[in-house]
């Protein structure tokens, strides 16, 4: 597949430095599409007072693209990749403890599309073996999720699409109709009625097909396909997946790697998505949370929140993903005054 580099350059981040002396993590969190860094970034601090609640933390916005076709998504991974890898050698303490581990990756609506493609592509640091501590997306969506589920499930695609559960890319930004109902709750993923899905929704993206694919016994060779073809999508190159065997550490054939020792497969993961969204339905949130939890064998935490619309919810949402990586890095998070 031809790559073409993007001749527009990405334009400055909005750069929040943590307002104590120690710098212990890094957001970087991609805003969705008909926002930009400025107006995103600004809003998403004041409302949720993150610099208060995170003093050790340095939060960037990248200025996410909104052209998510294969190029898109290719150009918007490689300068996610870079800036990864920038933060991370700033945060590394050279005590043997790697600065991927404290950067955190999010993203709202498609820059959680584009982020969450991003991280099964994998390819951080020199190596292309580091991986970043966490990941958040909300009101979001698994890009190629179709082609992706169907390697992961042993099916063939099929050409069935219900048009009422895919994005209207063409009509509507971020910034519009966002829900204002101060109702919500939290339902965990086992909670979610995630076996419930009547369609075969996709978001409408480019065509693409890397793999003629044959069925496969071994699971774990069905997740290798899957991500190879994201990997081919982002011009990386393929990585070697193998069953999981007591000798592994000892196998140095191809640096053969299982699904338990791939990097990017220990990366814990949370998903938010309101479940009255008009522009990105729950349900692609949650077939993204069941193909990554059950068929990739990622751990993902999926919250939904009643009666909220496409946005992040304040205060609940920001506090479950501060929770979330509380437990899971061990983020410091100063508790405010109310």
């Amino acid at each position: 597949m031809q790559k073409q580099e993007r001749k527009n350059p990405y334009p400055i981040l909005l750069c929040v430095e943590p307002l104590r002396p120690q710098h212990t993590h890094t957001f970087i969190i991609l805003h969705g599409r008909g926002s930009n860094a400025e107006k995103f970034g600004r809003e998403l601090l004041a409302s949720a007072n993150l610099p208060a609640r995170l003093p050790t933390v340095n939060l960037d916005d990248p200025n996410q693209r909104t052209d998510l076709q294969a190029d898109g998504l290719m150009e918007t991974a490689k300068f996610l990749r870079e800036l990864v890898d920038a933060e991370a050698r700033v945060l590394d303490n050279g005590a043997g403890e790697t600065g991927y581990k404290r950067v955190i990756i999010g993203g709202l609506s498609q820059g959680c599309a584009a982020a969450i493609f991003t991280l099964l592509g994998g390819g951080f640091g020199k190596s292309g073996n580091e991986r970043p501590g966490a990941f958040f997306g909300m009101s979001g969506w698994l890009p190629f999720e179709k082609q992706l589920n169907s390697m992961v499930s042993n099916e063939r695609i099929h050409e069935t699409e219900d048009e009422d559960e895919e994005e209207d890319d063409s009509e509507s930004s971020d910034d519009d109709d966002r829900s204002e109902s101060d109702v919500g709750i939290n339902v965990s993923f086992s909670d979610a009625e995630s076996d419930n899905f009547a369609s075969d929704a996709e978001v409408n993206l480019a065509s693409f097909d890397a793999f003629q694919l044959d069925p496969q016994d071994n699971p774990e060779n069905n997740i290798a396909d899957a991500l190879n073809f994201v990997r081919d999508i982002l011009d990386l190159p393929p990585v070697v997946i193998g069953p999981s065997a007591p000798d592994d550490d000892d196998n140095e054939t191809n640096h053969k790697m299982t699904t338990k020792t791939f990097p990017i497969l220990q990366t814990p993961i949370f998903l938010g998505h309101g479940l009255a969204d008009p522009k990105v339905s729950v349900r692609l949130g949650e077939k993204m949370a069941e193909i990554l939890s059950k068929k990739i064998k990622i751990d993902v935490t999926w919250k939904a929140y009643e009666g909220f619309g496409h946005w992040y919810k304040v205060p609940d949402e920001i506090d479950d993903i501060l929770e979330f990586l509380q437990q899971n890095l061990g983020l410091p998070v100063e508790m405010l005054a109310k």
